[in-house]
């Protein structure tokens, strides 16, 4: 997981700054020798494949899933039902930390007298999100959340597009760490039936165990992923019309990027565009009900793959 390893890699580099910078503070005169020297390493002892890696975030996706439904039975004061959420996501708590990348950590800092070293085995903190299937569950609550707009149950935006045009440009990393305690004192509270200071906690989950990071987003890309996810939102009003229009624009959409996305991927996007204009090119109204229907599983598809590209560079 690229952002995690990073993550390690900026720890050593910023241990390394920061001895840097010591050091020269303390230098009497240019050209003296050092007074003190820092030297940090970081060795992965354990590392995920990609397919490893996945089910990791996806396991940290379904912590967040299970924290907003213990919120939202919390709300309704379902005690048992809250409990029940708050165990499964304890549960993944668990399987994320048998699963995620150790790495040791040495550190050795010197003075011409004096020397101080010491090693230790840390655990990668940090798991990024898949940001697929829980869009509506999992990252608008997040989305919102750090809006302010976190209690009790999830409202729905007065501007879903400009929320999910937020959400999408998000990379969405989970503090399992912050996580874990936050979750075990929600389970305490509602073991002694304190509601509110549950939902507290787990509110915590979501404001303080969740960290969103920008992702630069190609406008016509952005446009794409946004028109491809409210044809499916149509779609599921019945509002057949609606949903070919606004395929009609993804299309559009994708041509635009084609052309500028430098041939990563232009070859895909031409595909794409190709395969919604034959299916939009139907000139006969009655028919475009049927055709949508029939076209739900593509559509699902399209977008899932165009939204993809978001995180890959």
């Amino acid at each position: 997981m690229n952002i995690n390893r990073n993550r390690m890699a900026s720890i050593v580099r910023v241990t390394a700054i920061c001895a840097t910078v010591f050091t020269a503070g303390i230098s009497a005169h240019a050209g003296e020798a050092s007074k003190i020297t820092s030297v940090t390493t970081t060795k992965a002892l354990s590392t995920l494949t990609d397919q490893e890696s996945q089910a990791v975030s996806q396991a940290a996706g379904r912590v967040l899933y299970h924290t907003e439904q213990a919120q939202l039975a919390i709300a309704d004061k379902k005690k048992d039902a809250a409990l029940k959420q708050i165990n499964q996501g304890l549960k993944l708590i668990r399987i994320i930390k048998s699963a995620i990348p150790k790495y040791k950590v040495t550190t050795n800092i010197k003075t011409s007298d004096i020397s101080y070293k010491t090693s230790e085995n840390i655990a990668q903190r940090y798991v990024t999100v898949l940001n697929s299937s829980f869009v509506e569950n999992v990252v608008m609550p997040v989305v919102q959340g750090k809006k302010g707009g976190i209690s009790g149950h999830h409202k729905p935006s007065q501007n879903p597009k400009e929320d999910y045009s937020m959400a999408r440009r998000m990379t969405v990393t989970l503090d399992t760490l912050v996580a874990g305690r936050m979750l075990n004192i929600a389970k305490a509270e509602v073991k002694a039936n304190k509601l509110k200071e549950a939902g507290n906690a787990l509110t915590e989950v979501q404001s303080h165990g969740v960290i969103l990071s920008s992702v630069e987003v190609p406008l016509p890309l952005a446009s794409a992923v946004d028109n491809l996810y409210l044809a499916q939102s149509e779609m599921s009003k019945k509002h057949y019309k609606n949903a070919y229009v606004t395929l009609k624009e993804a299309s559009s959409d994708l041509k635009v990027y084609e052309k500028i996305s430098g041939g990563t991927h232009s070859k895909a996007a031409r595909a794409i565009a190709q395969k919604i204009d034959k299916l939009t090119s139907v000139d006969d109204k009655s028919k475009i009900e049927s055709l949508m229907r029939n076209a739900k599983g593509d559509i699902a598809s399209w977008w899932s793959d165009v939204k993809s590209w978001v995180h890959k560079k």
